[in-house]
């Protein structure tokens, strides 16, 4: 019942859409692998596993690299490494056996199958070069693939480098390169990281962040 003071007519009329006209978008997330908590105690991902082809550069020490393979193959992923022979991927290569990872002499040999989404076999699958020279661009660029390259001398001007996703920052002095990739004003934080920090740097900034060990 109104009130004998509202004067309804005056009130503007309003159509309701219906269900079939209106546009529903659903924001999922990349799908990634975490690497620990920033400062504040927030869980931070690298966006590794996508629907189309991923390209991370990791900068300072090897054994980084081997820490975040246990991970990849913990969340299902096809793992190859390809390397020089550094001494920090003997113990993957003795501990972890089976089809989901695989050892390469060549980056050319890679992959034997084209990835597929982590619904299905065999899922996503990530090269991790371990090499002085960067994989060209032409290796892995495919949906669900994704390309690491190990290193701790990024060439200026390479092109892996000049296109790479994200960058894993596991010690001091690289703060240059990572400007080279994006210009982000504060990334002196990568030259400033505390014991046991790396730094995740991207179009979106730089976050250090707690990278607890893999047992």
């Amino acid at each position: 019942m109104s009130s004998p003071d509202i004067d309804l007519a005056a009130l503007p009329a309003v159509r309701w859409p219906a269900p079939a006209d209106v546009n529903l978008t659903l924001d999922i997330p990349p799908g990634g692998v975490v690497l620990g908590t920033d400062r504040s105690g927030r869980p931070v991902a690298v966006a590794a596993l996508q629907p189309r082809p991923v390209r991370i550069g990791l900068l300072g020490h090897p054994a980084w690299a081997t820490a975040l393979a246990y991970r990849l193959l913990g969340v299902g992923c096809q793992v190859a490494v390809l390397t020089a022979g550094s001494q920090y991927w003997e113990a993957l290569r003795s501990r972890v056996t089976g089809p989901a990872l695989t050892w390469l002499d060549a980056p050319g040999s890679w992959p034997a199958v084209p990835g597929t989404p982590p619904t299905t076999s065999p899922g996503p699958q990530v090269l991790i070069v371990d090499y002085p020279s960067a994989p060209p661009l032409w290796v892995g660029d495919l949906p669900w693939c994704t390309v690491m390259h190990v290193t701790s001398d990024a060439p200026e001007g390479n092109d892996f480098w000049a296109n790479v996703d994200a960058m894993l920052i596991t010690a001091q002095g690289y703060a240059g390169v990572i400007t080279r990739r994006w210009p982000h004003p504060d990334a002196a934080q990568a030259d400033d990281l505390r014991p046991g920090e790396i730094a995740l740097a991207d179009r979106h900034g730089i976050v250090p962040i707690v990278f607890p060990p893999t047992p």
